[in-house]
């Protein structure tokens, strides 16, 4: 068992400190970053700050009360006719004027005049608050809270009691974050893997290797080391994107009031580990079967295909988490992670699906890196012979 982590502690800092890796690990964090950044500077710079104008035909509303308000960062300026305002509007003093009627709010209808492009929605958004604020400025203190907030929606789903509302907005960012994570472990893994093969097969140290430790030592050393590394991305990921989302927190309303999904994450760290030995084991196996680097990454990168085929049909997932073929992808092991985490961020999850899932996964891997290491000694042996598929499958039968 010793050497067995010896190996897996050769593989992790062998791969760690690869320049390749190093850059893809930095790279990836700090590049969308850089366009997060960067979309959010244009956007702040392209906003109109000019401030927006209203004429006020009821005489009911009192400016005093969105000056005070903390957070009224859009300018509103009275007018007393339309004519003053599209005199204003024309020298570029507003960007826009509302104009309320004497009859407002029966019907809640109002004109709004602008020259080239109407206000964006946060601008149009700060004029209906200060239009609320005035018309329950005269209610109770709590009732007008109430009001001013508006409805708060909570779904409770009955099958797994969990609820749905605008603090578990972050359920529904997760999801696509971990798809997107997924998708690059499981090419990362998929590269490393197929990599580590053809280095073992080139540098013919099998020989040796079967003297000291076993064909399951090697291999489930080698996948064990590239679950670390897989990790230590995982990490410095996660890591960007808490340091992001604090960032970005006092400027997003619904990340205030978010609350973090440990359940989920837990589910999440359920499934990724059995997934990445299935993973390894898969791409070990068919490293061992190719005769070279070449086509084994073609091969490879079909086999991706049947992990990550959850995005393809992300629609149907969408249009009803609990439909059959939804089913059928949560209960096989290569689409397993991907369509839970989708299906827990839309909706719910079954219990025994989520159970049956998990051990099918769970089994499906064990076999696949034990399978891999039969494979992978074969494969040594009959070094610069093509390893058919029938040979391969007559190794794990005389196991």
């Amino acid at each position: 068992m010793n050497t067995f982590w010896l190996v897996a502690k050769h593989e992790y800092r062998r791969m760690v400190l690869r320049r390749a890796f190093v850059l893809t690990t930095l790279l990836i964090p700090v590049g969308m970053a850089a366009v997060i950044g960067l979309a959010f500077l244009v956007g702040a710079s392209a906003a109109d700050k000019r401030p927006l104008g209203y004429v006020d035909h009821t005489q009911q509303l009192d400016i005093t009360l969105w000056q005070n308000q903390p957070d009224a960062d859009v300018e509103l300026r009275p007018f007393s006719n339309e004519a003053t305002a599209q005199t204003a509007l024309e020298n570029g003093d507003i960007q826009a004027f509302f104009v309320l009627p004497a009859s407002y709010p029966n019907p809640r209808q109002t004109d709004l005049y602008f020259l080239e492009d109407p206000p964006n929605g946060d601008t149009w958004g700060a004029f209906d608050d200060f239009v609320r604020l005035n018309y329950v400025d005269t209610l109770d203190p709590a009732l007008r809270q109430q009001l001013l907030d508006g409805p708060a929606v909570v779904v409770r789903d009955l099958d797994s009691g969990r609820t749905f509302s605008s603090a578990s907005i972050i359920n529904i960012i997760l999801p696509f974050v971990a798809t997107f994570i997924f998708f690059i472990a499981t090419m990362s893994a998929s590269g490393y893997m197929i990599q580590v093969v053809a280095d073992e097969k080139e540098n013919r140290t099998m020989e040796i290797m079967l003297t000291s430790l076993s064909p399951f030592q090697l291999i489930g050393g080698k996948t064990v080391g590239l679950l670390g590394v897989a990790l230590t991305q995982l990490g410095i990921y996660g890591l960007t994107l808490v340091v992001g989302l604090l960032v970005a927190r006092p400027y997003v309303l619904e990340l205030q009031t978010a609350v973090i999904p440990w359940v989920y994450l837990g589910i999440m760290a359920l499934f990724f580990l059995p997934a990445f030995a299935l993973i390894a084991g898969i791409m070990v196996a068919i490293g061992s079967i190719v005769p070279n680097l070449q086509q084994g990454q073609q091969v490879a990168g079909l086999l991706n295909f049947l992990f990550i085929l959850p995005i393809f049909l992300l629609a149907i997932i969408i249009e009803n988490p609990s439909a059959p073929l939804a089913v059928a992808f949560t209960l096989f092991p290569t689409t397993a992670f991907l369509t839970v985490s989708l299906r827990w961020g839309l909706g719910s999850v079954p219990l025994w699906q989520l159970g049956t899932s998990w051990v099918i996964l769970v089994l499906t891997a064990v076999f696949a890196v034990w399978a891999a290491a039969r494979i992978f000694r074969i494969g040594m042996l009959q070094y610069g012979q093509p390893l058919s598929w029938k040979t391969a499958v007559a190794a794990l039968h005389n196991s």
